[in-house]
């Protein structure tokens, strides 16, 4: 079985056939220029608690990292990398001004780690983890998404989870706190450690991820992120998007013009029904108050009946049934076996006479029944 990493679990759990795509098939997504900007601040968030003795990088010595490791991949235009760029210098002199000033060593940094889970290897790296004045442990990961999180996000985040699961059970150090530091505002959202019933939940999430992706259950799952990178092999968006090549050989029906009647002819759908109802009630309401069964039309005629649905009267059936051994035989009333027995040999005429006698109508609904007929044919 496959080690799993969160991003490959989040991956599986937001959609497993771009799991596949990139997890099994190897195929690359697309640079883009905010996840380039996203490495780039966590590499620095790196360099600057990964020393061996304090203090610090200087903001300078810290800025001078930063020119040298930054990644241009992705951008869309030289003006978009430039922004990014400044944007960057500002988000790293805060991070400096925060964190020089009550500097404390932490335990781990990009610590990486692999744990086995009833045969499951879980694996990943965690970006900080302090030790705090309790004693207990502090994760923290770094995120650079453009908003900031709420709390229930963080309380709710499952790689603070498994994050927590992975610590405890490789260091058998109590977790305090979880953190995640939302890099574009220098802000860290913190909660409490997860309790053991979430942990243990997250634990058996992914062995059931796991068990899916060893069965190659790949479907295909619209979600937010919905076109990827992938959209023309995925089988809700390859119509639209894949080459000419790739495409089905041609139908016989048009079927964007096809796409376009049924959608339109859906849109009418809901008024064609109310429209009919309305009729309906109308048309049933007239035969019931002049004691009619059809009435007529230019060219249909319309048949009215109470149409009656039967059953039988559960306890009478089963006081009956049961002093002669007999209830099991019709399964708690299952009204198809009931009707069954009755045509057998075994159930005699006088039975059959006296449960016959117990059936009564259950509820009754109105009909209409259209019927089209010819200029010289009335009836």
């Amino acid at each position: 079985m496959r080690p799993l990493s969160y991003s490959q679990i989040d991956q599986y759990l937001s959609c497993p056939l771009k799991y596949r795509f990139l997890y099994i098939d190897g195929l690359k997504p697309l640079e883009k220029g905010y996840f380039s900007f996203g490495t780039t601040l966590h590499d620095c968030a790196e360099h600057f608690f990964r020393i061996k003795v304090p203090p610090p990088p200087s903001l300078e010595k810290m800025l001078e990292y930063y020119r040298l490791h930054w990644r241009s991949e992705g951008y869309e235009s030289v003006e978009a990398e430039e922004n990014y760029r400044q944007l960057g210098k500002e988000i790293l002199a805060e991070f400096c001004r925060i964190h020089s000033a009550d500097f404390h060593m932490p335990l781990a940094v990009e610590y990486q780690y692999t744990v086995n889970l009833d045969g499951v290897k879980l694996t990943g790296k965690i970006d900080r983890v302090d030790k705090l004045l309790s004693g207990e442990l502090c994760i923290v990961d770094y995120k650079s998404n453009k908003d900031l999180f709420s709390a229930e996000y963080v309380q709710n985040n499952l790689q603070l989870s498994l994050y927590q699961l992975a610590v405890e059970q490789i260091w058998f150090l109590p977790v305090g706190e979880l953190c995640l530091y939302h890099l574009r505002s220098n802000t860290a959202m913190r909660c409490s450690a997860r309790s053991k019933e979430v942990i243990a939940d997250a634990r058996q999430l992914v062995l059931e991820v796991a068990e899916k992706i060893e069965k190659a259950i790949f479907p295909a799952c619209e979600n937010g992120f919905c076109p990827c990178d992938f959209a023309h092999l995925c089988p809700l968006y390859r119509h639209k998007y894949a080459p000419p090549p790739q495409l089905p050989e041609a139908s016989a029906v048009d079927i964007p013009r096809a796409v376009e009647e049924y959608a339109e002819l859906q849109s009418r759908k809901s008024e064609i029904e109310a429209r009919i109802d309305t009729l309906k009630e109308s048309i049933i309401e007239y035969c019931r108050a002049n004691s009619l069964g059809r009435v007529y039309g230019s060219e249909h005629s319309l048949s009215y009946k109470e149409v009656s649905r039967s059953g039988y009267n559960n306890q009478a059936v089963r006081d009956l049934l049961v002093p002669l051994g007999l209830w099991d035989k019709v399964s708690e009333l299952d009204k198809s076996l009931l009707e069954k027995y009755l045509e057998t040999d075994a159930c005699g005429q006088t039975l059959k006479e006296e449960l016959l006698a117990l059936k009564e109508v259950v509820s009754t609904s109105p009909r209409l029944y259209i019927k089209q007929f010819s200029a010289d044919n009335d009836s």
